[in-house]
């Protein structure tokens, strides 16, 4: 699909989510926007039906994902800022890692076997995950994936993680306050 259609749709995901009155639609709402901010993103701008150029020097293979994921997230159990709220979040890191394999096989791959939430994953942990986290796995990211990955296929990778870290810094912590004349901003008005 069209980028353009994709990016009015992650628009229309946002201004739901700031109209919602519960915090389920709220985060219903910015998950769809991150999924199709992730779409906007994979798009070329060409238009539905049109075939994109191939770009098999930058195509990352399942076998490549299922040893770097695991690499990866051994670098993040060390890591100071991170490590400590991973050892805190996941119990089995195993099916955690299968997982994440899964995920960016669904992101990179379209296999489409992701059926996870990455929102709602991370909002569960909100009261521990700062916006600097997510600069740090981003680093760590980059690390790893120019160590054990070719350039192009290291690059692709950066940045399809860079936008999808900023969807999700975006999802959990992005807040407009209230619209003059709305519920919302009344009731503020009038405590």
């Amino acid at each position: 699909m069209d980028q353009r259609f994709w990016l009015q749709r992650k628009r229309s995901a946002v201004a739901s989510a700031r109209a919602a009155t519960s915090s389920e639609a709220r985060l219903m709402y910015y998950d769809l926007a991150g999924r199709y901010s992730i779409r906007a993103a994979s798009s070329d701008g060409r238009a539905s039906g049109e075939a994109a150029p191939a770009k098999a020097d930058s195509a990352v293979s399942e076998a490549q994902l299922k040893g770097l994921i695991p690499l990866f997230y051994a670098r993040v159990r060390e890591d100071a800022l991170i490590g400590p709220v991973f050892a805190a979040a996941i119990s089995d890191w195993n099916e955690h890692l299968e997982k994440l394999t899964t995920f960016w096989s669904s992101v990179m791959l379209t296999s489409g076997r992701y059926k996870g939430n990455p929102v709602a994953a991370h909002m569960k942990h909100l009261g521990v995950i700062t916006p600097d986290m997510f600069d740090r796995w981003l680093s760590i990211w980059a690390e790893v994936t120019d160590e054990v990955l070719p350039t192009p296929v290291a690059a692709a990778l950066q940045h399809k993680a860079a936008r999808i870290g900023e969807s999700l810094k975006l999802a959990l912590y992005f807040r407009l306050p209230p619209a003059p004349g709305s519920l919302a901003a009344l009731a503020v008005t009038a405590s």
